[in-house]
């Protein structure tokens, strides 16, 4: 009987720690919301509770018409998705994909009107998105 209890506890205990969909931790990020100035620059963003993700791709100025797609450094047989270039943004993942950091640049703006994308992100089962906005 006690054999029996014991095999019983220790199959719950593997079912529990398997992760399923669905179960992933939200993404905490260091900052979720950018906001660059005419001149532009450049901004790093941390996810801080997994060590890696993927660009999923953005969106340019809310318009969820034009849906952006990443690249990979290495190809398109890599499927690491850490470039994206949105015309007057580019967004990066150091390390060919191997970080968990992003770095965002952003280029000048010349034409005196506000620019803003939408960023996805993912990491697993679970997605977060990073606003970028421009001045």
């Amino acid at each position: 009987m006690k054999r029996i209890l014991t095999i019983m506890a220790a199959i719950v205990c593997l079912a529990a720690c398997e992760q399923k969909d669905g179960d992933w931790k939200p993404m905490k990020l260091d900052k979720q919301e950018l906001t660059f100035t005419s001149e532009g620059g450049e901004q790093v963003v941390t996810v801080t509770n997994y060590s890696g993700w993927w660009i999923s791709g953005a969106y340019n100025d809310n318009n969820k018409q034009n849906y952006i797609y990443p690249t990979s450094t290495d190809g398109e047989e890599a499927y690491t998705y850490d470039i994206l270039d949105g015309g007057w943004y580019r967004v990066t993942i150091p390390d060919k994909g191997r970080s968990n950091t992003v770095v965002i640049s952003v280029d000048p703006n010349d034409t005196a009107k506000p620019r803003t994308a939408i960023i996805d992100m993912t990491s697993g089962d679970v997605f977060t998105q990073i606003s970028v906005a421009q001045n």
